[in-house]
């Protein structure tokens, strides 16, 4: 009986002491931004058919993943899509506490991302999106 006590006890102080050592997750996004890079437009930056830089940034730099999605079916993200063919868990890395994507307005008007790590969600960035010529790197937006 003695035994079983001190094997509970032993169990117990063990228990305690990987809750107290266990790393705390931040899973914190900061902020999320969408680059207009070389677009050029009267009224907006943002064109249909042209392609941006989304830029979610995390509270430390040491963070295991961070995902970017899209809210609504007028936005692809080209690198994903493309490597999701082969592997349907693909994610880019976060490097030194950022992540990027590629993204690419399909339809004109309000279209939204948001970069998160766990389902309670993170920051939003939201575009007004017109349409557009891309001319190489660079997108004449219409007004």
């Amino acid at each position: 009986m003695i035994r079983l006590a001190r094997y509970a006890s032993v169990l117990a102080a063990c228990a305690g002491a990987a809750v107290f050592a266990a790393p705390n997750a931040s899973a914190e996004v900061v902020s999320l931004d969408i680059l207009p890079g070389l677009s050029f437009g009267p009224t907006t930056q943002y064109g249909v058919g042209c392609t941006y830089v989304a830029v979610a940034r995390t509270e430390s730099f040491s963070e295991p993943r961070t995902d970017i999605g899209p809210m609504d079916y007028s936005m692809v993200m080209p690198i994903e899509e493309f490597m999701w063919q082969f592997d349907g868990y693909w994610y880019s890395p976060t490097i030194l506490g950022h992540k990027f994507t590629l993204v690419t307005p399909t339809a004109p008007g309000e279209h939204s991302l948001m970069a998160y790590q766990t389902s309670a969600g993170g920051p939003i960035a939201t575009i007004d999106v017109n349409p557009a010529v891309p001319v190489g790197p660079i997108c004449l937006v219409a007004p």
